[in-house]
């Protein structure tokens, strides 16, 4: 029960934040009147940038969110296939409404960021 809900916990933050990330370069990207860039330029720069929020909530939270399981490492699969749906269904969601999402609003896009949060704090540990 406890490995749930810290798994939960976990794909809260990570998913919780793309949402606002999101919405933040949605909302620049109409105000400039941009349009997205390259799908496989933009994921990785997701990735990246994901790696980037995975290095500071180590800052914030140097413990493991879930620190026992039955697969060491899971988070990093798991995070990203769950990132990745949510942020596809919100891209559609956004898209319905009229908006023009970012590439973060895309199953690749959500999966890389997620990934790239994972990925760091996975090989923190690692070491």
């Amino acid at each position: 029960m406890d490995l749930l809900l810290e798994l939960l916990l976990e794909l809260t933050f990570e998913i919780g934040g793309e949402f606002l990330i999101e919405l933040g370069f949605s909302g620049v990207k109409e105000t400039l009147g941009r349009k997205n860039h390259h799908p496989v330029l933009a994921t990785l720069g997701y990735l990246v940038l994901g790696g980037l929020l995975g290095g500071v909530s180590l800052l914030v939270w140097p413990e493991r969110v879930v620190s026992q399981g039955p697969v060491r490492g899971m988070s990093l699969v798991v995070g990203p296939v769950v990132s990745g749906m949510a942020m596809h269904f919100w891209g559609q969601l956004r898209r319905a409404q009229g908006y023009s999402p970012t590439n973060l609003a895309t199953f690749p896009g959500g999966a890389a960021f997620a990934l790239g949060c994972a990925l760091v704090r996975f090989l923190w540990w690692v070491n």
